[in-house]
């Protein structure tokens, strides 16, 4: 078998092991879903771009292990991800040009993203694919709940929509890919959060106006 192919697949192998663990499993986002998502997008992205395998390998790496850190730390999970990564590819004596890939890519990925390589672009495009598909409502709302229960931040409804409008507002894509393909899938997201937020608005307002006409 092809060496390369060996280590993706001890790679994946690991990760999936690490997100089964009771802590990630409990994480209604950052789980072993997500995670393999995650690296199907690169996959997805990367054939768009006609990458070759050997390109890829490392954002697949990278891609695999992006938040298995979540089992360590949770609002500064990279940093705990590069480790585990770094540990792991050591032992299997991995070039440390590659190695150095991987963890630059991991880092690019903490938010605000701010890609410089083709290598973290492709890996911070996946990250949030999810942001320009007919995915993103499910997820957003898995993302919700896993802030209620890990970060115990709880919103109502319009602080909520408010927030992911100025999120996706500001979130941008990097690829070829995600600028022609998915900066309109998240166009059409933005405008149904923008339509729902204003739904509220006028109910609230309505509301205001009936309760003033009464007294």
């Amino acid at each position: 078998m092809n060496l390369r192919y060996m280590l993706l697949d001890e790679v994946k192998l690991y990760c999936e092991d690490l997100l089964s663990l009771q802590y990630c499993k409990e994480l209604s986002f950052h789980n072993l879903e997500h995670t393999r998502e995650v690296v199907s997008s690169i996959e997805i992205i990367g054939s768009n771009m006609g990458l070759s395998s050997g390109f890829l390998e490392p954002v697949l790496i990278a891609g695999w292990f992006h938040d298995t850190g979540f089992l360590k730390s949770y609002q500064e999970h990279e940093a705990d991800s590069m480790c585990l990564a770094n540990q792991f590819l050591s032992k299997k004596a991995c070039p440390q040009e590659k190695i150095a890939i991987v963890m630059d890519c991991i880092a690019a990925t903490h938010l605000p993203q701010q890609p410089e390589t083709i290598e973290q672009k492709i890996l911070c495009d996946a990250d949030i694919f999810h942001l320009g598909t007919s995915k993103f409502i499910n997820r957003n709302c898995l993302l919700r709940k896993e802030w209620e229960e890990k970060l115990q931040k709880q919103y109502c409804e319009e602080s909520w929509l408010q927030l992911n409008i100025d999120f996706l507002s500001k979130q941008h894509f990097f690829t070829r890919y995600g600028k022609a393909v998915l900066e309109q899938g998240k166009a059409e997201n933005l405008k149904y959060l923008k339509k729902k937020l204003m739904q509220i608005q006028i109910k609230k307002l309505n509301s205001i106006k009936k309760e003033t006409n009464l007294s």
